[in-house]
């Protein structure tokens, strides 16, 4: 049975370098059968949390925008891929404006205690793309630690990333000698259950 695998370009830059590992990742789930589905985040109407806590009460956030069908997805997918460039050593603005409007999930899952996913599904598990143009050893330590977070309150097992330092030039990526084969083959990983 086709898995459903949600891909996320964090990226401002439609074409930017993990956006390309993304769309090599995407060739490689549907060449194997399975669905994906491509959300550009700067694509949608995403505001920033509010910190109102209104979502511990309620279990909703009252903030309308995109939000809510991203989260609907996310919940919904079998297979999640972030890809998402750093900014000043963690994650580009627009992710962690993604990530802290998961509150309201975070307050459904643990203040409510509310089942996020249905407990049938399979192992859900996600793979983190990402690249910096620093080469400092520690670049990914903060944005990994986000990502990882993130995909624990979703109920998804943190697959082994794809990072790349040293990469900052739209299409860069692209002369790595092994970022597209190890992106192909992290995405046949991820199809296996």
């Amino acid at each position: 049975m086709p898995l459903s695998v949600l891909g996320i370009a964090c990226s401002p830059r439609r074409s930017g370098n993990t956006t390309r590992l993304l769309l090599e990742a995407k060739e490689t789930i549907v060449g194997e059968g399975h669905n994906f589905e491509l959300i550009y985040l700067s694509d949608l109407k995403v505001n920033p949390c509010q910190g109102c806590n209104a979502c511990s009460i309620s279990g909703v956030c009252i903030i309308k925008d995109d939000i809510s069908k991203l989260q609907d997805k996310l919940i919904s997918a079998d297979r999640i891929m972030i890809a998402a460039p750093i900014f000043m050593m963690g994650v580009n603005a627009q992710t962690k404006i993604l990530i802290d409007r998961m509150q309201v999930l975070w307050a459904r899952k643990y203040v409510l205690n509310l089942p996020l996913i249905n407990s049938s599904k399979s192992e859900r598990r996600g793979l983190f793309l990402s690249t910096a143009g620093t080469k400092k050893p520690d670049v990914f330590k903060c944005a990994e630690r986000s990502i990882q977070t993130f995909f624990h309150m979703l109920g998804i097992k943190y697959d082994q990333p794809c990072l790349y330092s040293g990469i900052d030039r739209a299409g860069e990526i692209l002369d790595h000698p092994t970022a597209l084969e190890d992106i192909r083959k992290a995405a046949e990983a991820l199809l296996r259950e």
